[in-house]
């Protein structure tokens, strides 16, 4: 029996790096590992207003079947948490919970898209959305993220890049890989656009409160949306340090109703799979109601601190363009190529891993704009941030023509 076409059809780079890093370490060695954003596996921790909600499974028997939209409080208090901090107008009606953001993903292409539509994709991309493109059969135009101009949008190229056919466009800040905020200029233009074509705004948020520089601020699509609608992620896995839990949920913001037929569509999918985990739901509620400055301004500080360092590490060397990153925990530095003796950016990281041990994920396995790039991240201590620094240096070093 053949694997189906589906499946075959995409593949997903920060996790398929992993089977060669598994050959490094049978061989006896010790990886620096700068490839996953997960703060877990560094020294972060879970903070305790988000554990501790766990007692409701076992003093409340929070453990049943939750409604499939997720629970009433739960979504109400979404909604709450949302508002407040971005002084939005969203009702738990246009909340639901997921099973981690990538289930949101997959539920919008299933209940938005047909095989033959176009999906407009940040040309340096989180792997899920134009994974999720090729398993259902849609189109996926990449429009130009680039290092030279900060990996923002281009709105007049997503203008020429728009047809009939465009149902999503979708949109991440603070964007994974890269770490780039957009203008709020730049999204209200890309909102604006969207709108002439009848198509609906996909944004991805999960990094919101992540933002690294005081004088910057995260702009939600839904806040300059106006009657363009709009489909929003987040969740608890990176602001609140808890990616296993996957506890995620989607937002909609549709004055106008145009998007009532897919959005009940998402919520007919979500009954196919029941629900999303009642006891971390309850948790989650619980949280949303605590002042998060009881520990994420700590979190914000040391990763400041180890951002500036792998940054100022980075901008010192030779045939190496790196971006600040403004927000997350990302940085994607891009080789001048033409100096070195690798053929492409995958060649280079696999080269990296064996021969240095330090693991980094390939540039073009976040989209074509990706290339000869690579992604890390700050998560981990000064030291061995230190310590692949020298590293990197060496092999560049050693590779140069």
């Amino acid at each position: 029996m053949k694997i189906s076409n589906r499946a075959s059809s995409f593949s997903y780079a920060i996790r398929d790096i992993l089977s060669v890093a598994k050959e490094v370490e049978e061989k006896g060695h010790k990886l620096i590992k700068l490839n996953i954003g997960d703060p877990i596996k560094y020294d972060f921790k879970t903070p305790d207003i988000l554990t501790e909600q766990l007692k409701y499974a076992k003093t409340e028997n929070y453990n049943f079947y939750a409604d499939s939209q997720g629970l009433p409080e739960f979504r109400e208090q979404v909604a709450n948490y949302e508002n407040r901090k971005h002084g939005l107008n969203i009702s738990k009606e246009n909340v639901l919970a997921t099973s981690g953001v990538s289930e949101g993903i997959a539920f919008t292409f299933m209940a938005f898209t047909n095989e033959g539509d176009d999906v407009l994709i940040p040309g340096i991309h989180y792997p899920s959305y134009s994974g999720n493109s090729s398993i259902y059969g849609t189109n996926s135009i990449f429009y130009k993220t680039v290092v030279e101009e900060n990996f923002y949008p281009d709105p007049d190229e997503i203008r020429s890049l728009m047809t009939e056919k465009t149902k999503l466009v979708f949109l991440n800040t603070p964007n994974n890989p890269t770490g780039s905020v957009y203008p709020e200029k730049v999204i209200k233009e890309i909102v604006d656009i969207v709108g002439e074509y009848d198509a609906c705004i996909v944004s991805d948020e999960t990094y919101d409160q992540l933002i690294l520089d005081d004088e910057l601020k995260h702009v939600p699509t839904a806040k300059v949306a106006k009657d363009v609608p709009v489909i929003a992620y987040n969740g608890f896995s990176k602001v609140f340090l808890a990616p296993g839990w996957r506890l995620g949920y989607i937002y909609v913001h549709d004055p106008e109703g145009k998007i009532e037929e897919p959005w009940e569509g998402i919520n007919k999918l979500a009954r196919i799979r029941l629900c999303a985990s009642t006891p971390l739901q309850k948790a989650g509620t619980e949280a949303l109601k605590v002042d998060q400055s009881v520990y994420l301004p700590k979190v914000i500080e040391d990763l400041r601190k180890r951002r500036d360092l792998m940054y100022n590490r980075l901008k010192e060397m030779d045939s190496i363009s790196v971006y600040k990153p403004q927000a997350a925990f990302y940085i994607f530095p891009v080789l001048n190529m033409e100096q070195f003796t690798w053929k492409n950016d995958k060649e280079f990281v696999i080269d990296f891993l064996k021969k240095k041990h330090v693991l980094t994920v390939f540039g073009t396995g976040f989209g074509p704009y990706g290339k000869n790039g690579f992604r890390m991240v700050f998560l981990p201590t000064a030291e061995e941030i230190d310590e692949s620094m020298n590293r990197l240096e060496e092999i560049l070093k050693e590779n140069r023509k």
